[in-house]
């Protein structure tokens, strides 16, 4: 290895490190400024208004903390004799008033601070989402390949702590304002009334705020380990629902299940952790919050009797300070969910701070921006490695010249280096060593926006975004205005013309997610689509037809070549019959440039790299058949021959064909020569046919452009062009994006309260049942404690106005007072943490059944909207997070507030029956204005909830598909629709702060009016000598405590929406019915054997007017290899898809099990156990999947760990049998090696592999290969090949024989094969042994030469 690459892999290593550590640090310094990262100027009105408001609602209780010592006063003056009745009313009439003034205030100051606190969290999150998006955009290509769980688990874990971050910096952070100024007034009014008291009452603040300080450290540590189980169960969601064919397939749903619980399980274990710590923070100030009242009046008591303060002072402080206490309480809470904001804010400062390669090379790059692009592009002693595998150079020390205006080939086996120059070449990295240049320019010093504005890259795994067909082709132009007749143009030369027509609602029919209503050859059309829009100097073809049938593929190859004529084209590939005999072609071996020359002058020479390709052009000739008109031969080469009706070109011999010479041949350039190893640059000649070139290649290709071309491919499209109804996702399935109207789930509809709460106690286990009782025990002595408490202070407070003889009286109700403080302490501990306890609970039994659930439903659920992986992976963790909070917090305390009002009520009663007669009567009152709130709030935050799914649902589709959005230079249209959508989330969330607001400020307000009400009342009572003095105010303390409860709940009233919200979605994943035919049949199969098929019709459920398959006859015997063949949409892939019981046979979609359309075994498939029948099948697809997790793990995915198949032996079995052995033995880990997102990058061949050992691991009865080697070079095709050989050869004849299916377009596959059936329109129009159809000059032999088939024949 050269040692540049080793400095570089080291750089590499030191500067992840030093990155992680910087972000490590970040978050550990992490203050409270960060809740206020994303604040800019113009927040800054509404963060005043805030504050003022927040002040001013703040100071109204300190007011009314002196308006009720005054009022006591009265009282007290009153029970001592010095004022009379009358006086009594009439102070107690101006006071009150007054407080009705001031709660007049507070209703005022409460609206516009609900309205200012929600504002500034959603001006705090679209903040944020802005910077975060902009941020994301600048992230460099390695930043995204090495993040540890994968982009798209990363994303929904951003939007939870933007999440966090908004809801951390509306209502808690206000009341945190609130709290501060109702304490530190309060306490301003103690000191005022009593200084020396006040110190007296508070001096064990020191210690509770040494005990915060110390649980908070602990706290914030669980919190992050948390969290970081969380992002990893969210990789787990976002691969299985990606991916969730092949988990279908291969029987891993519970190994998936499996996975995922015992990540919830350890997230859960943590939670609980954290609960215990909150709740010895809450139990202890609560007991704090009661105990300070003891040492208290025993100073206030000696002050009083010595003279020195009377007892309104005295009462005055201890209200004050009882309210200071209060206000620190209060900010308890809501410090739980500030420290969540902090946490979030910390991480997404540190995410925009992380400096990128990307930004880095932005700023020193000279932003260069030719004026023209001729096209001539160079790689000088180039090296480089995946940040994934810094060990292991993808190039090495390659050089390369590809002039300006012609087409080049480089061809390689899988994983040589071909696809790394495309990704070099577009910047998606940057070399270790060497430079490549354009134009003699060094790329480094061109502007990526210039660079990709002349450069298209089109890759295997064509990208479309969930939009119109018309708007994915019109991307290729972003910005400019495309014309009806350029997009004509680009649908012509794609074949995408009967396509249209075939669908309702032509070029505007969505694609959905990712493309997935389209097959891959029909993506891969219009990717060409629009890089024929795109019409950039310099094309880089990745594999981009390796999706399409022959026929489709050469007659667009063949307008490919004439298109790019002058132009540079750089086709990179494994399939040497694209070449033809003049073009120039680069061959790469082990990350190096072999060999360099024309084709027809390297295959000439001794030992010629291209020897090992050659083998898939010319092997297995056959005679021509007597007629003399067989030319399936060399169907293989007839890339390059568009299909036409006309007559072939009768001059033009079959060798010119095979060899490709003519149809639309290359530009040749003289002086190019084969040469090995060399590093020569071949010289840019304008000149389109210099005097050098061989005449008769010349004249060919002018022949060729006369008379061979089709002059209208639109007006007749091969049937193979035509729209691919018949094919599943990931199996070749092409349908429009039609929602189904059955089954579909109102998600806007909320489940009210009880019923959430009603799935509690059955998702809990005994032991967890017995602590919800004590929970509820804990809450019910804690919400005892309070009216206790309230009736011995009362007690404590008529010592003051006796003072005579009642020392040892009031050291009695003190002590008691403290028993008191010392039992709710402890049952607020327990009613904190066992609520919470069990909750998490409940959510880890949600988590797992949904999951279950989702796992368990038939393919067509995943294809709507509500069902897409970022809002699936949404529910299942912020949801699942917000939905904890219902019975975790918010059940307590409403068990709380409703035994504490029942014993205030009752023992009001008995107290004064007047006095609580009129409070309960205030109640239906006090109860409309909070439900009318709860309507409001709970309405918009629903509608807040759906702009939230669409933000993500943008995030996901623009940087889970980053590299294709950079590609097409399409940062511009993402960003202006990220940003509409959170203006519209803005708005939205601007009308939920006007609306919440005007009813909170009156909601809040009406416990003040009731309370002036009350005093008022009970003063006229007293004056009438109904009531004593001691018992109106024992009444006052009992019902006033139970009042502003109530009024504490409706705090919360926010976030209790959110919950429900959240707990809505989860509990209807976990109640997804499974109904589904996969779920129908109980016959267990020992081995799978013979398969039939017998007048089988089939649509698709989203589909039922289209027929695919049209009363097929097939017989596929045990033990024996069948290809099945056809053009693109003829219905081959959605036999494999029926096979696997990913859908219902039957047109009708119905589980009739009398119709014995397709049988196993003799067996109806619908009476067969569906899990049993995949474990005896397995397939392999055209696009494979790789799982997060190490080679080995992916190849045993789906086996049971006991099995001897999941041995390593099993296991480096399979992958010898695949060809890929030897390559992951290089390997610095071999079989341990990580893959997948966050892991290794592999070539689309190596991943190919990879899922066929996966395959071929499970030993299968029935093998089912679709376009499986496709990806593969000439050698691991033959490895895969010859395999499949030797298995049905040992197996033959035996009970456990293995059959064979192959979807197939190659001649090898389909020359091996003991029985072929040609498909067409769903009908099987052709079978027998290959050299039967071949010699019979049917609809198979036509089908070689790519004619149009005989249309009358069938």
């Amino acid at each position: 290895m050269p040692p540049i690459s080793l400095v570089s892999d080291a750089t590499t290593d030191q500067e992840k490190r030093r990155d992680e550590d910087n972000q490590q640090e970040i978050l550990r310094r992490a203050g409270w400024k960060t809740l206020f990262a994303f604040t800019t100027k113009r927040h800054l009105p509404v963060f005043g208004a805030l504050v003022l408001s927040a002040v001013v609602a703040g100071l109204t209780l300190p007011t009314m903390a002196i308006l009720y010592g005054i009022l006591f006063r009265q009282f007290a003056d009153y029970a001592s004799g010095r004022i009379t009745g009358s006086i009594l009313l009439r102070n107690a009439s101006k006071y009150c008033t007054y407080m009705t003034a001031v709660a007049a205030g507070n209703w005022l100051a409460n609206s516009i601070y609900f309205t200012a606190v929600l504002l500034f969290g959603e001006l705090q999150a679209a903040s944020a989402r802005d910077r975060i998006f902009k941020a994301l955009l600048e992230k460099d290509q390695e930043w995204y390949d090495t993040r540890e769980h994968g982009i798209a688990a990363y994303l929904p874990a951003i939007r939870m702590h933007i999440r966090d971050l908004q809801l951390s910096t509306s209502v808690p952070l206000g009341e945190c304002f609130q709290a501060l100024v109702f304490g530190l007034g309060s306490l301003g009014v103690s000191f005022y009334f009593s200084w020396n008291l006040t110190l007296v009452i508070i001096c064990a603040v020191p210690l509770v705020y040494v005990l915060m300080v110390v649980l908070s450290g602990r706290l914030s540590k669980r919190t992050y380990e948390q969290a970081a189980k969380l992002q990893e169960a969210l990789k787990y969601v976002t691969n299985a629902v990606t991916s969730i064919e092949t988990v279908k397939c291969c029987g891993g749903e519970r190994f998936e299940l499996q996975r995922y619980t015992e990540i919830i399980a350890k997230a859960g274990y943590l939670y609980g952790c954290q609960a215990n710590l909150r709740s010895i923070q809450l139990g202890f100030m609560q007991f704090i919050t009661f105990s300070i009242f003891v040492q208290g009046f025993w100073y206030g008591s000696y002050l009083v009797n010595a003279g020195k303060k009377d007892a309104g002072d005295v009462l005055t402080t201890f209200w004050g300070a009882l309210m200071a206490v209060q206000g620190i309480t209060d900010f308890l809470p809501q410090l739980i969910v500030l420290e969540k904001g902090k946490l979030a804010g910390s991480k997404l400062e540190a995410l925009i701070w992380q400096a990128s390669k990307l930004e880095k090379v932005s700023k020193s790059e000279s932003n260069v921006s030719p004026d023209k692009c001729k096209g001539d592009v160079e790689f000088k002693e180039v090296s480089f490695a995946y940040s994934t595998r810094p060990n292991h150079l993808a190039l090495r020390s390659a050089s390369m010249f590809f002039p300006a205006g012609e087409t080049t080939f480089v061809i390689g086996k899988s994983g040589s280096g071909k696809s790394t120059l495309g990704q070099l070449l577009i910047r998606f990295y940057e070399p270790a060593s060497g430079h490549i240049s354009i134009d003699g320019t060094p790329l480094k010093d061109l502007r990526s926006r210039w660079l990709r504005e002349n450069i298209t890259l089109v890759e295997q795994h064509s990208v479309l975004f969930n939009d119109t067909i018309r708007e994915n082709i019109v991307m290729g132009k972003p910005g400019q205005h495309v014309t009806e007749d350029q997009v004509a143009q680009v649908i012509d030369f794609a074949i995408l013309k009967e396509m249209m027509n075939n669908l309702p609602d032509g070029l505007d029919t969505m694609v959905g997610t990712g493309g997935n209503s389209l097959s891959g050859g029909q993506k891969q059309r219009v990717a060409l689509a629009r890089a024929r829009l795109r019409d950039t100097p310099i094309l880089i073809l990745d594999e981009s037809t390796s999706a399409l049938d022959y026929i489709t593929r050469s007659a667009i190859l063949s307008e490919i070549r004439r298109w790019r004529t002058g132009r540079t084209t750089i086709v990179i590939t494994h399939d040497i019959s694209q070449i033809h005999p003049n073009d120039f072609v680069y061959v790469m071996e082990s990350s190096r440039v072999l060999q360099e020359g024309y084709r027809k002058q390297i295959e000439n020479e001794p030992n010629s790299a291209l020897s090992g390709f050659v083998g898939s052009d010319n092997a297995d000739e056959e005679p021509a058949s007597p007629n003399g008109n067989d030319d399936t031969d060399a169907f293989l080469s007839l890339y390059e021959e568009s299909w036409s009706s006309g007559p072939a070109n009768p001059s033009r011999p079959n060798s010119a064909t095979f060899f490709g010479e003519g149809l639309l041949s290359p530009v040749i350039i003289a002086g190019r020569s084969s040469m090995i190893l060399s590093n020569r640059r071949r010289p840019s000649v304008p000149d389109l046919t210099p005097p050098s070139r061989p005449r008769s290649v010349a004249s060919n290709r002018t022949s060729v452009h006369s008379k061979a071309r089709p002059t209208q491919l639109d007006l007749r499209i091969p049937p193979s062009a035509r729209l691919n109804s018949t094919r599943p996702n990931s199996m070749k399935r092409s349908r429009t994006l039609q929602e189904s109207e059955e089954g579909q789930t109102d998600t806007a509809q909320s489940l009210t309260i009880r019923q959430i709460l009603s799935t509690v106690w059955p998702a809990l286990d005994w032991r967890s049942r017995m602590l919800l009782i004590f929970a509820f025990i804990c809450a019910i002595i804690h919400a005892a404690a309070t009216p206790v408490f309230a009736v011995f202070f009362a007690k404590l407070q008529s010592t003051l106005f006796y003072p005579l003889g009642s020392q040892h009286q009031a050291l009695i109700y003190a002590l008691t007072i403290l028993a008191i403080a010392i039992v709710d302490g402890l049952a607020y501990y327990g009613h904190n943490f066992l609520f919470d306890y069990c909750a998490q609970t409940w959510i880890n039994v949600l988590r797992k059944e949904g999951m279950e659930r989702v796992l368990l439903q038939p393919r067509e659920f995943f294809d709507r909207e509500e069902n897409s992986v970022s809002r699936l992976a949404e529910c299942l963790d912020h949801g699942a997070e917000e939905a904890r909070n219902l019975p975790g917090r918010f059940v307590g305390i409403v068990v709380v507030l409703i035994v504490m009002c029942i014993i205030a009520v009752i023992w009001g009663m008995l107290l004064s029956w007047k006095l609580t007669l009129v409070t309960l009567a205030t109640g239906p009152i006090l109860f409309a204005g909070t439900q009318c709130y709860n309507a409001i709030s709970a309405y918009w935050e629903r509608l807040s909830g759906l702009e939230d799914d669409n933000i993500g649902s943008v995030m996901h589709e623009t940087f889970v598909n980053i590299k294709t959005v950079r590609c097409l230079v399409l940062e511009d249209v993402f960003r202006k629709r990220f940003r509409e959508t959170v203006l519209t989330a803005l708005r939205v969330g601007m009308k939920r702060a006007i609306y919440s607001g005007s009813i909170f400020g009156i909601n809040y307000a009406a416990v003040f009016f009731v309370s002036a009400f009350l005093f008022w009342y009970g003063a006229l009572l007293v004056s009438q000598r109904q009531f004593s003095v001691v018992d109106i105010i024992q009444v006052f303390g009992l019902l006033l405590l139970s009042v502003n409860h109530i009024n504490f709940i409706a705090n919360y009233i926010p976030q209790i929406n959110l919950s429900r919200d959240g707990a809505t979605k989860l509990i209807r994943l976990s109640r997804l019915p499974i109904d589904s035919h996969e779920h129908e049949g109980t016959v267990q199969l020992r081995s799978a054997g013979d398969i039939v098929f017998q007048d089988l019709f089939f649509a698709y459920p989203t589909r039922k007017a289209h027929t695919v398959l049209n009363g097929i006859n097939l017989r596929i015997p045990r033990g024996s290899y069948t290809a099945i063949v056809g053009s693109s949409g003829s219905g081959k892939s959605t036999v494999t898809a029926l096979l696997m019981k990913l859908y219902q046979t039957g047109s009708n979609g119905q589980h009739d099990f009398t119709n014995a359309d397709l049988a196993i075994s003799k067996h109806n498939i619908k009476t067969l156990h569906t899990s049993t029948l995949r474990s005896k099948m397995a397939i392999v697809s055209q696009t494979p999947f790789l799982f997060p997790g190490s080679i080995a793990e992916n190849i045993s995915y789906g086996l049971s760990e006991s099995s001897q198949r999941a041995s390593m032996e099993g296991i480096r079995e399979a992958a010898s049998a695949a060809g890929i052995a030897e390559f992951i033995d290089s390997l610095p880990l071999g079989y341990q090696t990580p893959v997948g997102e966050g892991g290794t990058g592999l070539s689309g061949g190596q991943a190919q592999r990879i899922s066929i050992a996966r395959a071929l691991a499970r030993k299968p009865n029935v093998l089912i290969l679709d376009e499986a080697t496709s990806a593969l070079d000439v050698e691991s095709a033959g490895i895969v090949r010859d395999t499949i050989q030797r298995l049905v050869a040992e197996t033959k004849g035996k009970e456990s024989g293995m059959t064979v299916i192959i979807i197939t377009h190659a001649r090898e596959m389909m020359a091996i094969a003991e029985h072929i059936v040609m498909l067409d329109k769903g009908r099987v129009v052709d079978e027998g042994s290959f050299d039967e159809m071949k010699k019979r000059n049917g609809p198979f032999a036509r089908l070689l030469r790519g004619e149009a088939p005989d249309r009358g024949m069938w």
